[in-house]
């Protein structure tokens, strides 16, 4: 089956280890040299970028800031004039390339993110929390401080309590690689290099979440400094609100999120299938699935996408498909696929056995090693890029009637991509199971009445620009439109969607005044702030 265009969703590498020079008197060791030395560089960088500061009707004293920031981090400080500033500044999506963040503190510990938000608030400008820069909104970057924490990768496992420390900068691939080599697993997305911290901060969606629930429903405890610059933990005991809120209220509301600690599932195996239809059983194939899906047996995730156009395509041409994870055996999720396949005669169909983290990067659309399911910029034979694309989200709580579905193979078939471009449509994903068992108030993430989400997608190539994006944009916002009379209203706060009217209330619901309450007693001075952040 060819890669979607979601599955491509990846952005950025592993932090680097760099330690920053330090004038001293002292012969040093030449391993202690070499490792500040390669931080002289970020010294240049900061001073390089005072004529910018200048121009950008900063002082030079920010300059002379910025240094005292690099002084005494463990990670780098990069700033414009830094030869890598234009990619440490970069998010997944290139729509958001031509922002330009003051500086971006690399972090490489716990100490580096207290001195980073520091920094910021002593010197009034905006701390930025980022940690695998997929918001679709561009959030993590802007003009101030970007406080990275790819750096803070690491994967600790403890076997007797079955749990899990993961850096809150770790990508889902490394995670998924680490924990398959003890033979366990958390649930969590299918895009390799979305960082662990945003997903699990909004909820986290994935394959396995029907039987395991979501990322966020297995959160033992979190690590995050606040906005006075400390770093605090919480759990089930210590500060319950806060890791309330950590649970479904969004990340970069409440502090900079540094460790998490999981529940541990054992998985080893997978069956996993693909299957499509013609286009012209397109209504008969999503009606089944919608009153299939949400009611399987809970090992089973599944996914119907309507989409139309693609990478290569020579002419767009709308498809139906459904595809999905099951955790179990593959004669299982034969007779499970039953209902479905009943709808309609498929045109391919397929059913196999992978171990986990071979499903997860298949689902990734990387094959191959670990390491080639990060930019191909960055290991050779990678097999993924950047995509410009647009999303928006809904949430469906009863059956679609017909003129919904008629709705939604209009719109599809109207996507007005060319022939080059990604594509467009819009994926359903299945609830029920693990995920609605769970209370709307239990956690922050209030969406546990729904039968499916609605993602709607559209992508384009950054070369097509001038030619897709404003058609591209059109669309998609119209398709939603023509959507409304048929959704509950609600919106996956991991999709966030600066278009989004009352999105308080879409992403929060019941609970957006515990998530006021708890913003107000951690960050009074509204530190963390951004255009859909929670207000004080």
């Amino acid at each position: 089956m060819r890669r979607t265009p979601r599955d491509a969703l990846v952005a950025g590498d592993i932090g680097r280890w760099l330690r920053q020079w330090r004038e001293t008197t002292v012969p040093i060791p030449r391993r202690e040299f070499l490792r500040r030395a390669g931080q002289a560089a970020v010294t240049v960088g900061a001073a390089s970028q005072l004529g910018w500061l200048q121009g950008c009707g900063r002082s030079t004293s920010t300059g002379s800031a910025l240094r005292a920031l690099a002084d005494g981090m463990d990670g780098r400080v990069v700033a414009p004039g830094d030869p890598r500033y234009g990619q440490a500044s970069q998010l997944f999506d290139p729509r958001f390339d031509d922002a330009r963040p003051l500086a971006v503190a690399e972090c490489l510990s716990s100490s580096d993110v207290e001195r980073a938000v520091r920094w910021a608030t002593a010197h009034g400008i905006r701390p930025i929390p980022r940690s695998g820069g997929h918001s679709y909104a561009g959030y993590s970057t802007g003009d101030g401080l970007v406080i990275d924490v790819t750096g803070l990768n690491r994967v600790s496992i403890d076997r007797n309590r079955k749990t899990a420390t993961i850096g809150a900068g770790s990508r889902l691939i490394d995670v998924y690689s680490a924990l398959s080599a003890h033979g366990v697993a958390i649930p969590a997305g299918s895009c390799p290099t979305v960082g662990v911290a945003g997903l699990t901060l909004g909820g986290g969606v994935g394959l396995s979440s029907r039987k395991l629930g979501l990322t966020s429903d297995q959160l033992m405890a979190a690590e995050l400094v606040t906005a006075s610059g400390q770093t605090v933990t919480c759990d089930a005991r210590t500060r319950p609100e806060l890791f309330w809120a950590c649970r479904g209220g969004g990340g970069g509301n409440f502090g900079v999120a540094t460790s998490f600690t999981f529940r541990l599932y054992p998985v080893k195996r997978v069956a996993i299938y693909q299957t499509q239809w013609s286009w012209e059983h397109a209504a008969a194939v999503f009606d089944a699935w919608q009153r299939w899906a949400p009611t399987a047996p809970d090992e089973l995730f599944s996914i119907c996408k309507f989409n139309n156009g693609g990478p290569r395509a020579k002419s767009p041409q709308p498809v139906v498909t459904s595809f999905g994870q099951y955790l179990g055996p593959e004669h299982e999720l034969a007779t499970a696929l039953g209902p479905l396949l009943a709808s309609a005669p498929p045109t391919s169909h397929q059913i196999s056995t992978m171990s986990f983290l071979d499903a997860q990067r298949f689902w990734a659309g990387c094959e191959g090693s670990v390491p080639q399911c990060h930019l191909p910029n960055q290991v050779r034979g990678g097999t993924l890029d950047r995509w410009a694309y647009k999303a928006k989200s809904d949430y469906v709580a009863a059956a679609l009637p017909p003129a919904a579905i008629d709705t939604m193979i209009r719109w599809v078939e109207a996507w007005p991509g060319g022939a080059d471009a990604m594509g467009g449509g819009i994926q359903m994903d299945s609830y029920g199971g693990a995920i609605n068992r769970v209370a709307p108030n239990a956690t922050a993430f209030v969406h546990r009445d729904s039968l499916f989400s609605c993602q709607y997608l559209a992508f384009w190539l950054p070369s097509q620009v001038a030619s897709a994006e404003g058609p591209s944009l059109q669309w998609i916002d119209s398709f939603y439109a023509a959507m409304r009379p048929y959704v509950s209203g609600f919106a996956y706060q991991n999709y966030i969607d600066p278009d989004l009217g009352d999105w308080l209330h879409a992403y929060y619901g019941s609970n957006l005044t515990g998530l006021t309450d708890v913003k107000r007693a951690y960050d009074p001075g509204d530190v963390f702030r951004f255009a859909q952040s929670i207000p004080v």
